[in-house]
């Protein structure tokens, strides 16, 4: 078995995070764990090669630095490329642009510890209690109806807590991009009532506005697409009108059922805005993760 120096030559510039998880093998010596940013300096500075041994903290199966797609930089092509031809004849001293890990690999930058999102079970847990509402008093009896009840409340938890972890991996993600915003400071802020609302011009708003800045300035990020920033600003004002209308309709005890009442009908049109403006947020939110946590062959 191979020993762990604490001291090496070939420790990274700067110390890592607490939330690294990679180590690498070079010669007969282990290091780590390292972030994937300081792995990746460490193979732009040609210290870790494509031989090298690398692999994930709490896994065993360790692979060879060049299987980790943009990890090791692509070698220097012997033929010259037709841009160098017409610029170096335009002017032989400017600096020669080489791509760089930075840009990640073909098709734009790749994140390989970032978890991707499935909308589909997204859109699932909030399907399953509106069919229920639907259709409960149509096709069971009275005795079922606790049972759904239950079923319907479990299954909004579960779309909260997709919509909480989604926004939580956006976050993260943008670190990478200069945020200051961490993932947890972001999420936890939004089960304060109201008050929630005003913090999602920050959490969702600010969010998208960082994005689209990224995708405009990131050579890596070129392929993806921006998000919309419209709804991420009409976001948290229908949601502290609907989190109002929740506590009108609670303290005069009367719920929107009638859809002759005028009333009634604004408060249900309200609602049902704010449902699909968050759909439309998050399924962009979950299209941009995506975009950096997808696996290339």
């Amino acid at each position: 078995m191979p020993k762990r120096s604490k001291n090496s030559n070939h420790q990274p510039s700067r110390p890592s995070s607490k939330t690294a998880g990679w180590f690498y093998e070079i010669g007969d010596e282990s290091h780590g764990p390292v972030d994937f940013r300081a792995l990746r300096e460490l193979a732009l500075e040609r210290k870790l090669l494509a031989h090298h041994l690398v692999w994930k903290s709490g896994s065993e199966d360790r692979q060879a630095a060049s299987t980790v797609l943009g990890l090791i930089p692509s070698p220097k092509k012997a033929t010259p490329s037709p841009p160098r031809s017409s610029l170096s004849d335009a002017n032989p001293y400017a600096t020669p642009k080489a791509r760089t890990i930075a840009d990640g690999p073909p098709g734009g930058l790749y994140l390989p510890h970032l978890h991707p999102t499935n909308f589909a079970i997204y859109l699932a847990t909030l399907a399953i209690p509106l069919v229920i509402l639907i259709f409960s008093e149509r096709i069971v009896s009275a005795n079922h109806r606790t049972l759904l009840a239950a079923l319907s409340g479990f299954s909004i938890l579960c779309w909260v807590t997709l919509s909480a972890i989604y926004l939580h991996r956006a976050w993260e993600m943008m670190r990478m991009f200069g945020a200051s915003l961490t993932g947890g400071k972001a999420v936890r802020f939004l089960f304060l009532p109201f008050f929630n609302a005003l913090w999602c011009f920050v959490a969702v708003f600010g969010w998208a506005k960082l994005w689209n800045s990224a995708v405009s300035s990131h050579p890596g990020l070129k392929p993806a697409h921006k998000v919309l920033l419209p709804f991420f600003f009409l976001f948290p004002i229908l949601f502290l009108l609907s989190q109002a209308l929740l506590v009108m309709h609670f303290l005069i005890k009367e719920w929107p059922t009638d859809l002759q009442d005028q009333k009634h009908l604004t408060s249900i049109a309200i609602w049902a805005t704010t449902l699909l403006v968050t759909l439309i947020c998050w399924g962009q939110i979950s299209q941009s993760i995506n975009f950096l946590a997808r696996k290339k062959s």
